[in-house]
């Protein structure tokens, strides 16, 4: 507990987190805490899984101590998913105290999101599209907002909601706090941090390995045609207790859990054409452990916490090496164990070179081609860890 307050946050704040069972801050919580609760303006990376939602999330507790009614602190994320992540840890954290947090993202109904702002809110977590379309018809009022949080600004980038973000930060007051949170810092998410941030602090955690360290990262060799007999072989063969399978698209993901099912695996299904209330009472049912493999899309999973799952497989490799880490940080969270599981055919071999070029380590050596109903594995081991961290 004295190790969050030495960060300089208050007792109340480390009370909750000692009774949640956290103790010892993580990199990127003790870098950044001291630099937030300073005012300055942020721009910092972390590696998935690194715990730098609480990096923010604390910081945001302890500078509005008591609810106001007006909201105050502004998150704006890329997906649903994610907001209602910031939201569970938020509302964790801040159980000692009476501050208000609203959801607002698309793919559902208007009314509880507008029932809840005029209720009155001290934190707004948002999706950019959605919060702007409330901001337009006059439904929030961000004239008080003192902190900005842009969490994972490279996928806000990539999915393409600068435009609404822009606009929204347009309508703040300019003495706010602003922090920047993201995967990898390049020249885009400079430019960035350059018209939103004022002389900001930055940061950078673990900047040459951005893979959690606590996965047990595997390749296997398959051709496309081996794929679903392989993925059954593992999943029944395997201590597969919570397994979250990516596929590259919609269909696909559909097609997988068509074949897991009818090998009497209990499967469901996340992607785009499901739709959000479906999606969340999925989510909930998986996280019961009412079944135990989730298939997903990676824009379905962005943003996805739940900390039980085991196996992270990639049925399909993604086409960036960004996206990859993204994926395998699903599992292995807050300083648990986890394995991430690749299928690859000869010609994604150089997807494999990208992500060793990002990530800093080699995980395929010499692979050999691939062996028609042979399938190859390498395995890097990563180092064990025993304490527990917020993730």
């Amino acid at each position: 507990m004295t190790k969050f307050i030495k960060l300089g946050l208050s007792e109340p704040i480390a009370v909750a987190l000692r009774e949640f069972g956290f103790t010892e801050p993580t990199e990127i919580q003790e870098k950044t805490i001291p630099i937030i609760l300073s005012g300055k303006d942020l721009m910092a990376s972390a590696q998935t899984g690194s715990g730098k939602t609480a990096a923010f999330a604390l910081p945001i507790i302890e500078h509005l101590q008591a609810p106001s009614g007006r909201p105050k602190a502004l998150v704006l994320v890329p997906t649903r998913e994610l907001a209602v992540q910031v939201k569970e840890q938020i509302e964790r954290f801040a159980k000692n105290g009476r501050l208000r947090c609203v959801t607002l993202y698309g793919g559902t109904g208007y009314g509880p999101q507008i029932k809840a702002l005029k209720r009155g809110v001290d934190i707004i977590i948002a999706t950019p599209g959605r919060l702007f379309d409330y901001v337009q018809r006059k439904f929030v009022d961000l004239s008080k907002i003192e902190m900005l949080v842009l969490d994972e600004a490279d996928r806000l980038v990539d999915m393409g909601f600068m435009p609404q973000v822009r606009k929204i930060v347009q309508g703040l007051p300019t003495d706010r706090q602003t922090l920047m949170f993201s995967a990898t810092i390049d020249s885009r998410i400079e430019r960035i941090s350059a018209e939103f941030l004022r002389n900001p602090v930055m940061v950078r955690s673990s900047a040459k390995q951005i893979e959690p360290s606590t996965i047990d990262q595997q390749i296997f060799h398959v051709k496309e045609s081996g794929k679903d007999a392989l993925l059954l072989e593992l999943v029944q063969k395997q201590n597969m207790s919570s397994v979250l399978v990516f596929t590259r698209t919609k269909r696909r993901a559909t097609w997988v859990k068509g074949k897991l099912r009818a090998a009497n695996v209990l499967a469901e299904e996340i992607h785009g054409n499901i739709s959000q209330n479906q999606r969340e009472r999925t989510l909930q049912r998986y996280r019961d452990g009412a079944f135990p493999v989730l298939v997903a899309t990676d824009v379905a999973a962005r943003g996805l916490d739940i900390p039980a799952i085991s196996h992270v497989i990639n049925y399909d490799l993604p086409d960036s090496a960004h996206d990859y880490v993204h994926r395998i940080g699903r599992t292995g969270r807050a300083g648990r164990s986890g394995v991430a599981l690749s299928f690859i055919d000869e010609g994604q071999r150089y997807l494999i070179r990208d992500i060793e070029k990002i990530i800093g380590r080699v995980l395929d050596p010499n692979a050999p081609p691939s062996r028609p109903g042979n399938a190859q594995t390498r395995r890097f081991r990563p180092r064990s860890r025993s304490r527990r961290r917020i993730g």
